[in-house]
């Protein structure tokens, strides 16, 4: 008998769920235990970060390092090591709450085949196929890279490699004056960092409203930290960690920063360009 001939030989067996959830960020994973613990039967698959990114690499890992700018060791290994205990400790919470919840999570990531109906590729290379009435699409977003000249070969910190550092920049450039370049502005400064930041807007924290914008360039300029406004990056010399020069363009005059580190922070770009939506 050909076994190419037979489809089951290839291809998953679709599973039926009443819900099937795409990531497990804040919103969609109590929308999976609710639904579960309703009695409906619930798939979530996870590719990486189990409880979403705010547990594991933004809201709270982040909160740790600046309080520990504020009132502990500046040994930031020790730091980085406390931040991976509470992300460990936190993850080890969602899963007790999956499994009492009823939810089937499934660790790998999903991609959609069909309507409603995903292919799971797992993280030990198994494949499964799901298929639910009702699917929830949390991917998330990660930091935006833009294009250009010689960024990416700069190899620049985001925010996640930013919290995993071992050792303090000697001076940090920071592209971006939103509230994650700020906040790890101000923590690498108190832990003893050289910090300039890059703004292309002509204040920081543009969307909010001007007087909350020149209190915070005023704190920060009180604390020593350089703030650029109205700069465009140009180009990007060197690599990160090692020794990295930034052109940028200011009211139509050229400048160069030079620092130890680069850590990009301009923006987010939703995660959702692989998993089949086209």
């Amino acid at each position: 008998m050909d076994m190419e001939s037979l489809p089951s030989a290839r291809e998953p067996k679709t599973e039926e769920y009443d819900l099937v959830v795409l990531g497990s960020g804040t919103g969609s994973k109590v929308a999976a235990w609710t639904t579960a613990e309703q009695g409906k039967r619930v798939a979530l698959i996870e590719r990486k970060y189990i409880g979403g990114s705010c547990h594991n690499i933004a809201c709270l890992p982040s909160k740790n390092i600046i309080h520990s700018a504020k009132v502990a060791s500046y040994v930031l290994s020790v730091v980085r090591d406390r931040k991976r205990s509470m992300v460990s400790h936190s993850v080890d919470i969602h899963l007790d709450i999956f499994k009492k919840s009823g939810v089937e999570l499934i660790l790998g990531s999903g991609r959609f085949i069909g309507p409603r109906t995903l292919e799971v590729t797992q993280l030990d290379g198994a494949r499964r196929r799901v298929r639910a009435d009702k699917v929830i699409i949390s991917t998330g977003t990660r930091a935006s890279l833009e294009a250009i000249r010689g960024l990416a070969e700069a190899q620049p910190l985001t925010h996640v490699e930013a919290l995993e550092l071992d050792q303090i920049p000697e001076h940090l450039i920071v592209i971006g004056g939103g509230y994650v370049g700020l906040e790890l502005s101000q923590a690498m400064h108190r832990f003893g960092s050289n910090v300039s930041i890059i703004e292309r807007n002509n204040r920081v924290l543009h969307r909010e409203d001007e007087d909350v914008s020149e209190g915070l360039r005023n704190l920060f300029e009180d604390e020593g930290i350089d703030v650029v406004l109205n700069a465009r990056v140009k180009s990007v010399a060197g690599k990160s960690g090692q020794s990295v020069q930034v052109v940028i363009e200011q009211d139509g005059v050229g400048n160069t920063l030079e620092g130890s580190h680069l850590l990009v922070a301009a923006g987010r770009t939703p995660n959702t360009a692989d998993i089949g939506l086209e």
